[in-house]
This record gives C-alpha cells, sequence and structure tokens, in this order.
C-alpha cells in the first residue's frame, strides 16, 4: 500500500515514531512563539501573514493589519517613519533595522526587526519576510549605538540621521560635529575641541571654519526653516552647545 503524505496520517507519527509535524503544527509553533513572524506584500500592499505575538507587542490583531495595510507604516514612530519607507520599497540587507513602534494605547517600544527580501525572476520585490521582536532602549547605555534627543534619531553605527523623520544627508565632518556636540546635550563644547574633532588638530581652521561647519550644519537640521530656538546655540566667547527641541 502506498504511503499518504505526512500531513495527512491519522496517527500523527512518521517512520521510527517521530510525530509528524505538518502545516497545523507549524502554525502553532509560530503562533506561540513570542516574536513578531510576518510576510508582506509591497505592491499592492498587504501583510500575508502576521503572527499572533503582534498582540503581545502592540494591541493590535492580526486581523487589524490584514485589513488595514496602512499599519504597516502606521506602527512606526513617525521619526522613523524614513527607515520603514526604505525597508518597504527596496527590502533589506542582513543587518537587522531598529526602529520604535507604536502600540495602539500610544507608547512606544524600540523593536529589531530582521527582513528578508524575496525578490521574483526580474529581480523585482515582491515581498519581505521577516521576525521582529522588543528590544531594550539602544539610546540608553554607555555603548548606544542610537541617539534620541527629541526629533532627532542619529544612528552612530550608519552614519545616519533623522529629523522628525526626515532623512537628512550629513557630510562626515558634520556627522562627526553632531555626534560631539549631542554626546552631552546642554554643554558647552569649545571650538578648539570642534577644531581637534574636525582636523585633528586645536589650530586647524580656526573660529571662522567652526562657524562656517556649525551654520551648514543647524541649516540641515532645521531643513531650512527658522525655528524659534535653535537646536545648536552660540554661546558667546566658550563655543557652541546642543539644546534639543520638544
Amino acid at each position: 500500500m502506498a504511503s499518504s503524505p505526512v500531513g495527512e496520517r491519522a496517527t500523527g507519527e512518521i517512520a521510527g515514531g517521530a510525530r509528524a509535524f505538518g502545516e497545523r503544527e507549524l502554525l502553532g509553533l509560530v503562533d506561540r512563539a513570542s516574536d513578531v513572524v510576518f510576510r508582506f506584500r509591497p505592491r499592492p500592499p498587504a501583510y500575508e501573514f502576521v503572527s499572533r505575538a503582534i498582540t503581545r507587542l502592540t494591541g493590535f490583531a492580526p486581523e487589524e493589519l490584514y485589513a488595514d495595510p496602512a499599519l504597516a507604516l502606521k506602527l512606526v514612530h513617525p521619526d522613523d517613519r524614513a527607515i520603514a519607507h526604505d525597508f518597504l520599497a527596496r527590502g533589506t540587507g542582513r543587518v537587522p533595522i531598529v526602529v520604535r513602534w507604536l502600540r495602539k494605547d500610544g507608547s512606544t517600544i524600540w523593536v529589531e526587526q530582521r527582513n528578508t527580501p524575496v525578490f521574483n525572476p526580474l529581480r523585482e520585490l515582491v515581498a519581505i519576510e521577516g521576525i521582529a521582536r522588543e528590544i531594550f532602549d539602544p539610546a540608553l547605555g554607555a555603548l548606544s549605538f542610537i541617539r534620541v534627543h527629541g526629533d532627532i534619531r542619529i544612528d552612530l553605527d550608519r552614519g545616519r540621521v533623522l529629523v522628525g523623520g526626515r532623512d537628512v544627508r550629513l557630510t562626515p565632518s558634520e556627522f562627526r560635529l553632531l555626534v560631539l556636540l549631542t554626546a552631552q546635550p546642554g554643554r558647552v563644547v569649545s571650538r578648539q575641541t570642534i577644531a581637534e574633532a574636525l582636523w585633528n588638530s586645536p589650530f586647524v581652521g580656526g573660529g571662522k571654519s567652526c562657524e562656517v561647519h556649525i551654520s551648514k550644519l543647524r541649516s540641515k537640521l532645521d531643513g531650512g526653516a527658522r525655528t524659534p530656538r535653535p537646536r545648536i546655540e552660540t554661546v558667546r566667547r566658550k563655543g557652541y552647545r546642543f539644546i534639543p527641541l520638544g
């Protein structure tokens, strides 16, 4: 007699006495996992699968995400949505992404996502499969790789800056300057310290060069708009300090 497929065995066993592991068992395993497992189709946007751990993390049921694909972006904190836009458009590499999610009750959690892009034979992105897990706030601790000050997010390991969810392109010197100023918000950083950080010498560049770099950085952070209070303040005869907004 021909043997039936593993998933159809009435006894629930396979050769050697091991239990069969079919589709139902696999779904049960995924739904019991503490991490969120999902598959998202970018065009037209839709969740094809979301495990039930999403409810524990966010308060939203899988059915709510199936009914409203826009939740893929609404879940993400507004200041981190540029990152979400990137991976929904192009997929991601092997490095996990870290973003903030907004729970149904309005609270915020940090989430690490490990995504795998799925392409068709024409190399078009057809789906994103991934695992998302809650993590401790990466902005805390001595070795933090993310800084969040008000509406500014700095990814130290990627050299990326977001302001109010807007990608801000900085030169290497501007990025070093921002990292230096945001190391201790409110602390005055002298022009000599800035010169050493940018040019490895307290005597290179001079005050005028510092002012030029500060001016360009201010303009990029503010998007060219006038703000009631600048994020980078000039402290006369002493230097500059970073003051978070919000």
